[in-house]
């Protein structure tokens, strides 16, 4: 019985010996092909990346400062889902404080946001936030409109703006030094009656058919009807050119005279050739008017 035991208590010591070098087997090989992904699969992603950050050829892509980042996001315990969606949600928001510094000119303090993010994130209930959501939406209207106001004053100072817009005055200045038929309205616009016309002065719901050609003060045509009438509403024009209809009636003949802050103003109209402020010359000829509902 002892021999029996004896026997039994050895073969279970062989059996794990042999369980055990199976074990350690299956072991080796499994960190042997864990070690040959990590590094295949390294080496892949790390030469893709490379490879698109060589092609886009950004000069602010600092691979230093993309490696801390990528280290913190790869080194993280991914069982920590808390954590990681944290880190997603963070990347997030540092995007979009990016965005409101560029476009907006708004720069967000990142302390004080943190702070104020966890007093309202920590808090026990959630408040009532569509008070602070539209004082929110109204500071963003406030600083997109400041942004745009920012951008204009930009372009209108830029040095082909101002040189087309001195060139323009001194054109007009000159030209109403020589021709006494030239007026100028109140808002700048200057108009030389050709002909009259007859009938009720043109209105912004009439329909107006239109022959007439635009040129710049270099005698440059950028715009022609070709003498054929073209038909619009003088609410879907250049204002100068609008409110120069405005004053005409059927069978007329003016030349306008347009500034540019009349016309395609700082950001001119690229397609047509037509530079930021400068002034436009338009000869037009009322051919018909299609009265709107009054």
């Amino acid at each position: 019985m002892k021999k029996f035991i004896l026997a039994c208590g050895v073969g279970a010591m062989l059996m794990s010996v042999t369980a055990c070098n199976k074990s350690q087997a299956a072991s080796s090989e499994d960190a042997a092909l864990n070690d040959s992904v990590s590094v295949l699969f390294a080496k892949v992603i790390g030469s893709q990346f490379n490879e698109n950050f060589t092609r886009e050829g950004d000069p602010k892509m600092d691979k230093a400062a993309f490696m801390r980042g990528l280290q913190t996001a790869v080194m993280v315990d991914t069982a920590d889902v808390a954590y990681l969606q944290g880190l997603s949600m963070g990347t997030r928001l540092a995007q979009q404080f990016n965005y409101f510094y560029q476009q907006l000119g708004v720069e967000v303090d990142r302390n004080e946001f943190m702070a104020e993010f966890k007093k309202a994130f920590m808090a026990d209930s959630v408040g009532d936030s569509m008070m602070d959501q539209q004082l929110l939406n109204n500071l963003m209207e406030k600083a997109q409109a400041r942004a745009e106001e920012r951008k204009l004053e930009e372009l209108n100072n830029a040095p082909e703006a101002v040189a087309n817009r001195k060139a323009g005055e001194a054109y007009i200045d000159s030209i109403k030094g020589k021709d006494a038929a030239i007026k100028t309205t109140a808002s700048g616009l200057s108009y030389k009656v050709i002909n009259e016309g007859a009938g009720d002065s043109i209105t912004d719901k009439d329909q107006v058919a239109v022959i007439y050609t635009g040129e710049l003060i270099d005698g440059t045509v950028f715009d022609d009807s070709k003498g054929e009438a073209r038909t619009f509403s003088p609410r879907n024009v250049v204002p100068g050119f609008g409110e120069g209809l405005k004053m005409m009636k059927k069978g007329a003949k003016y030349v306008l005279y347009i500034p540019g802050d009349l016309a395609y103003g700082v950001k001119g109209q690229p397609y047509a050739k037509i530079g930021p402020n400068q002034t436009l010359i338009f000869n037009v000829e009322v051919a018909d008017v299609n009265p709107g509902k009054k």
